[in-house]
């Protein structure tokens, strides 16, 4: 991520809804509008979340007064906003600076010629988040639109930002390493694509320097030499390009997720920095091949889960408190792929899962969108536009492994075949280093060769067998004949899970219980049945999916609400814990415990991996993983010992005894233990009574 100095403007605004759009006329986007009758709110900010405007949708205005520092009158300013859902136009002091459409990917104005320096500043922002068929997301026809909250406002961050007036506009880091092995290379090669733009009236001559750094230590890693001296007209930008060779890189790996930071500087003639730009990156290698997915020479099949942003009181303008709080929970279920469904993300969450070590393949918000709509030229530049600024904000970021170009399109239909082609085309064309797909739906469960799949890099297959799709039985046959139409391409579940009452928005009239998954008409979404039924969904297709070698990766639907494991509130439902022990990488065979002598307790434990990774999912090599283990009293409050012990380096399908010696404890302790992995996140937690 890009640390320009920046004024934040987040915090105190003042709000108000226009429902009959008379706010423009009346003057609230003026210098010296009365707003003080206004709401204050908080930005980041949705105003679903307000009980009075929960299901408002139409314009509303936003207004804030900020002062500019000294430092802004020889700087360049820009205004950017992370999101606002869905059409923005901005004031700066009455005067319009343009607008932006798409409700989840950055945008910024060139603020220069209207702030004022050391006095007051207005902006004002109105906001429309009125559905329609030819936005994205969209409403596809009277009484269908998209299938989640309908979210509006300044949905994430706002700054200013201020920089001198020649300055790195944007830097994009492409590493490959060079594999010596299973996650092992002697080398990298870095390059970064570097935006220089000079906004002022005179011409800039100078030069580029550049680091790597350790991003955990900060020690330099590698030094690119000062570039050759570089001229920029005045209002003319460039792209210079920087490359070196990273001798003996640390690998980025949802286990090991070690990251660089590459550091730009930008010189005058007289060496003095004019500007500066950092960008956190990873290496690591990314291939499909043999329908198999492999991470840095290691064929590995992978799960984890789908989340939208909607926790109550926030939506989609979340906090970065609540977005650490469910990825922690995420990684505790030991998720490392995941659908970020169905939008880019916000920055803080790339970072995170560059952090925590989450594979992710952002979305264009493409969602269920018919033919007609695909063929539409204005919707097919709004995608391509949407697209190029997700590519733009995300693609430094190790955790993203590939793109998607929609949801459950038309995809059987000649403009759906030909907006996926064309989409995937137009991603390639800026990033050509990661692989593209889409997800599909029925076509998929049906007549796969008839879908737009044929031109994606690797199946994404939503299927809700048991439920809309079809008899529990059909699954299985199903995947067989995707696999026989494109034997090359690794599939991966995109969707799969229980929506209770499934049957009232799509089913059979009547319904076999031996082969649906099914709850009583006054069974309620949170009842236990539902979520027994749940239970049953992932056992049953998580043994389907290991059967077949092809089915590279599956991501459950989803974390949070009425399909989710935690309910809306974030509580864990008994799911969790299924899904928990669905998705660990090993298990606890046996454990046994001997008294050798009176005071002496001995406990064998045995481990074994999933895998070997054709027959087993997930299934992965596991490295630096260890036990941490304690005899305790039954509510944990008193400790009689415990300890940690590491594990060897453990491939898929392999086991492993442990012995751990220790005194025994008093009467009724429990010995409890957890699987660790190198992030610090159980894989396993157990507990057993002692005899």
């Amino acid at each position: 991520m890009s640390h320009p100095d920046h004024l934040p403007l987040t915090g105190s605004w003042r709000f108000a809804i226009d429902p009959e759009k008379i706010g423009e006329t009346r003057g609230w986007s003026a210098a010296d509008f009365d707003d003080s009758a206004w709401r204050e709110v908080t930005v980041p900010h949705t105003w679903n979340v307000m009980p009075d405007h929960a299901r408002y949708e139409g314009i509303a205005w936003y207004r804030r007064l900020f002062i500019c520092p000294p430092e802004a009158k020889e700087a360049h300013l820009r205004l950017r906003f992370d999101a606002v859902f869905y059409l923005a136009r901005v004031w700066l002091n009455g005067n319009y600076l343009g607008s932006h459409e798409g409700g989840y990917t950055p945008f910024e104005f060139n603020i220069c010629d209207h702030v004022r320096p050391r006095t007051e500043n207005v902006i004002a922002v109105q906001v429309d988040n009125a559905r329609s068929t030819d936005r994205l997301p969209a409403h596809l026809y009277e009484g269908h639109s998209y299938g989640w909250n309908n979210y509006g406002g300044i949905v994430r961050d706002t700054k200013l930002l201020l920089t001198s007036r020649t300055f790195i506009a944007a830097q994009r880091v492409v590493a490959i390493p060079h594999l010596t092995g299973v996650d092992a290379a002697d080398s990298a090669s870095i390059s970064v694509a570097v935006t220089l733009r000079n906004t002022s009236d005179k011409p800039f001559t100078g030069c580029l320097s550049a680091e790597i750094l350790d991003d955990a230590g900060g020690q330099s890693a590698a030094v690119v030499s000062p570039t050759p001296s570089l001229y920029l007209g005045p209002g003319q930008t460039t792209v210079a390009p920087l490359e070196v060779n990273l001798s003996a890189p640390k690998l980025w790996h949802f286990d090991h997720p070690n990251l660089y930071r590459w550091s730009t500087r930008l010189l005058d003639t007289h060496g003095q920095e004019v500007n500066r730009d950092e960008v956190v990156f990873g290496v690591r290698k990314v291939e499909l091949k043999e329908n198999h997915f492999y991470l840095n020479g290691e064929p590995m099949r992978l799960a984890g889960l789908s989340r939208h942003a909607n926790v109550p009181g926030y939506g989609l303008a979340e906090t970065e408190s609540i977005m650490t709080a469910e990825f922690d929970d995420l990684k505790r279920l030991n998720m490392v792929i995941g659908r970020p469904v169905h939008y880019p993300q916000h920055e803080y969450i790339y970072d995170t899962c560059d952090r925590k070590g989450i594979l992710l393949s952002p979305e264009l918000p493409a969602w269920q969108l018919t033919a007609g709509q695909m063929a539409d030229e204005h919707m097919r530049q709004l995608a391509r536009q949407q697209l190029a600024e997700m590519i733009a904000a995300a693609a430094h970021h190790a955790c993203v492994w590939a793109w998607s170009v929609g949801n459950e399109l038309e995809s059987d239909t000649v403009a759906g075949r030909a907006y996926v082609h064309d989409m995937i085309a137009f991603v390639k064309s800026l990033d050509p280093t990661r692989p593209v797909s889409f997800a599909s739906y029925h076509l998929l469960v049906g007549r796969p060769w008839g879908d737009a799949t044929i031109h994606s890099d690797f199946v994404m297959m939503n299927q809700y067998f048991g439920t809309w799709h079809g008899p529990k039985d059909s699954l299985e046959p199903a995947l067989d004949t995707v696999h026989l139409t494109w034997p090359d391409k690794p599939v991966f579940i995109s969707e799969f899970g229980f929506a209770p009452h499934w049957e009232k928005i799509e089913g059979p009239a009547i319904i076999d219980s031996s082969q649906y998954y099914h709850i009583p008409e006054d069974a309620s979404a949170d009842s236990p049945e539902a979520d027994a039924q749940r239970q049953n969904v992932i056992r049953d297709q998580m043994a389907v999916f290991r059967k077949k070698p092809y089915v590279a990766g599956a991501v459950f639907w989803d974390y949070r609400g009425g399909m989710g494991v935690v309910d809306d509130h974030g509580r864990p439902r008994p799911s969790w814990r299924t899904l928990h022990e669905e998705f660990a990488p090993l298990m606890i065979e046996a454990v046994d415990f001997s008294f050798p002598k009176e005071d002496q307790c001995k406990v064998n434990l045995y481990l074994r991996t999933r895998g070997p990774v054709d027959i087993d999912l997930p299934a992965y090599t596991l490295r630096n993983y260890r036990i941490n283990w304690e005899l305790s009293s039954p509510g944990g409050s008193r400790i009689s010992t415990h300890g940690e012990i590491g594990l060897p380096v453990l491939s898929p399908g392999s086991s492993h005894k442990l012995t751990i010696k220790t005194t025994r404890p008093p009467k009724g302790y429990r010995f409890r233990l957890n699987v660790l992995r190198p992030t610090g996140f159980a894989a396993i937690e157990r507990e057993f009574e002692l005899p």
